[in-house]
């Protein structure tokens, strides 16, 4: 139990990569289908609508993958559109069912919400591609700032192997002039070892000289 305690400890967390583009539109569609009930309950398309939509929208393109932050933005007017004609129609359904008024007149029940909304979208929709756009940037230069060290702790990397090769190098050739030397010099001691006579040789000759002259 105690080792598998220290593993699950000693494991790395996962790091958080954004959200999946599927989840962020979601989001921004759940934003836009909460404000638009909230516009059918009460009768008209107020505040909560685009407050919704602009909370969901700047979230979303914060916090989405870097590959889903172009769908998000192209996606959010798409969905805002459709969430304004839908509750405009929802509210004004009585009166255009009602066939007192003329088709122009319902089109411009429909369109109108949308006309008077334009400018909250166009700000949104401005500060979603500026928030995606500073992103894909910061990315890019923490890309760059990653292959620079990257690319310098190679070099070093690289460096540090010539030296300890070229070291390795050094060391086996001083090991070998080591060991010759020692050779040459072992040969030279056994060489003078051998050239000088025998201790005693010279006394026993003159002794037996001296008994062969003297001994008669």
């Amino acid at each position: 139990m105690s080792h598998t305690s220290n593993r699950n400890r000693q494991a790395p967390a996962a790091t958080f990569t954004g959200l999946p583009t599927g989840s962020a539109i979601g989001i921004i569609f759940a934003a836009l289908f909460t404000g638009a009930l909230i516009s059918v309950s009460t009768g008209t398309i107020g505040w909560p609508l685009p407050a919704l939509f602009a909370a969901a929208v700047v979230l979303c393109t914060t916090a989405v993958n870097p590959r889903g932050i172009f769908l998000t933005a192209a996606s959010a007017p798409v969905l805002f559109v459709v969430a304004v004609v839908a509750a405009g129609y929802a509210t004004n359904r009585g009166q255009i069912s009602a066939g007192g008024t003329s088709s122009k007149t319902a089109q411009l029940m429909l369109v109108y919400p949308l006309l008077q909304l334009f400018p909250v979208l166009l700000t949104v929709t401005l500060a979603s591609v500026a928030i995606g756009w500073a992103r894909i940037l910061l990315l890019k230069r923490q890309n760059k700032a990653l292959e620079r060290a990257e690319s310098s702790q190679r070099s070093r990397q690289a460096a540090s192997n010539r030296r300890t090769s070229s070291q390795g190098v050094r060391a086996r050739e001083r090991s070998r002039s080591v060991s010759v030397q020692e050779l040459v010099s072992r040969e030279r001691t056994g060489a003078s070892t051998s050239n000088k006579p025998p201790q005693g040789g010279s006394t026993r000759i003159s002794s037996r000289l001296g008994d062969d002259l003297y001994g008669r």
